[in-house]
C-alpha cells in the first residue's frame, strides 16, 4: 500500500473511531487476532490476583475492566494519561474531593 493510500485509510479509520474508556466497539468483527489467543487476560489476572495484593493498572481507560475485576478498592491504583479518559475515570471510579 502506497504511502497516500495509507494516510487515506488512517483518516478514514480516525473518523469511523470513537474510543471512549474502554469502549473499542468500533473494531468488534472486524479483526480476529484476539479470538486466536492462546490466553485470556481476565483469566491471568485472576490466577495470580489475591484480594491482599497491591493491584496498578497502567493506562487505565476509563477504568471499566479494573473495575470489573471487583478487586479491594484500598488495594487498587491506576494511572491515565489521556484527558478524556481522566474525566472518565473520575465520573465512574473515583469521588474527588
Amino acid at each position: 500500500m502506497d504511502k497516500n493510500k495509507l494516510k487515506e485509510e488512517w483518516l478514514k479509520e480516525q473518523k469511523m473511531a470513537h474510543i471512549h474508556g474502554w469502549d473499542f466497539s468500533h473494531i468488534y468483527g472486524r479483526y480476529s487476532e484476539e479470538e486466536n489467543l492462546p490466553w485470556d487476560f481476565r483469566t491471568v489476572i485472576n490466577k495470580y490476583l489475591k484480594n491482599n495484593m497491591k493491584l496498578l493498572d497502567m493506562e487505565t481507560g476509563g477504568g471499566e475492566f479494573l473495575l470489573s475485576l471487583n478487586h479491594p478498592k484500598h488495594n487498587t491504583s491506576a494511572i491515565e494519561g489521556y484527558q478524556p479518559n481522566v474525566e472518565l475515570c473520575k465520573k465512574y471510579c473515583c469521588h474527588w474531593e
